[in-house]
């Protein structure tokens, strides 16, 4: 088991064959939006599971009310008794873009079938991601509604570029890349900015 490349994230040899959803973030902090974004995935998607990719710093924020450790403590905490995992893999690897910590999972496991798991709030500024492109063709991409974000999402340079690959939710692992989907449904009207103001 090579647990110390994802923190306390055992991992054994038979998730090779899962199908598992990333949602990479801040995290500052965790909250309820998330694991509903996460518990959606695994329910229409057909997910075994979702890691949690902790990002020690993300290159387009600024604000970290919650250093790294708080953050993590934070994210277990929350995931107690869920069966989110935390993952810790771009702190040991170094990587700050999601489209390297993605090589570097799809390296490391070849036979998991990942997919990436993105609110809507910030599909609208995902072109702003470094090599974002490379990111729809290394894996299929799950969009999830967030509240007052759904036009914005829809309207994004991203959606637009790959606005003849979207499918249905339940057919998104099905398929060759670039695909995509957008989740419209019950949504948790709770943000990380919004925690931090009230605090």
């Amino acid at each position: 088991m090579d647990w110390k490349f994802y923190g306390r994230l055992q991992i054994k040899k038979k998730i090779q064959k899962r199908r598992i959803g990333l949602l990479g973030g801040s995290f500052n902090p965790p909250h309820l939006g998330h694991l509903h974004i996460s518990n959606q995935a695994i329910k229409i998607i057909g997910l075994n599971e979702v890691w949690w990719i902790i990002s020690p710093k993300n290159p387009l924020k600024t604000d970290y009310s919650f250093n790294y450790t708080k953050r993590l403590e934070a994210c277990r905490k929350l995931l107690k008794k869920s069966n989110i995992k935390v993952s810790e893999v771009e702190k040991i690897t170094g990587s700050y873009y999601s489209s390297d910590t993605i090589k570097i999972l799809k390296k490391k496991y070849p036979r998991v079938q990942f997919v990436w798991l993105i609110g809507a709030d910030n599909m609208h500024s995902f072109h702003k991601w470094e090599k974002w492109d490379n990111i729809f063709i290394e894996l299929p991409i799950a969009i999830f509604a967030r509240p007052n974000n759904q036009l914005k999402a829809g309207l994004s340079l991203a959606a637009q570029k790959y606005f003849k690959k979207r499918v249905h939710p339940r057919n998104l692992l099905n398929g060759v890349n670039p695909r995509w989907s957008m989740q419209i449904g019950p949504q948790v009207n709770m943000s990380s900015t919004q925690l931090r103001s009230d605090n």
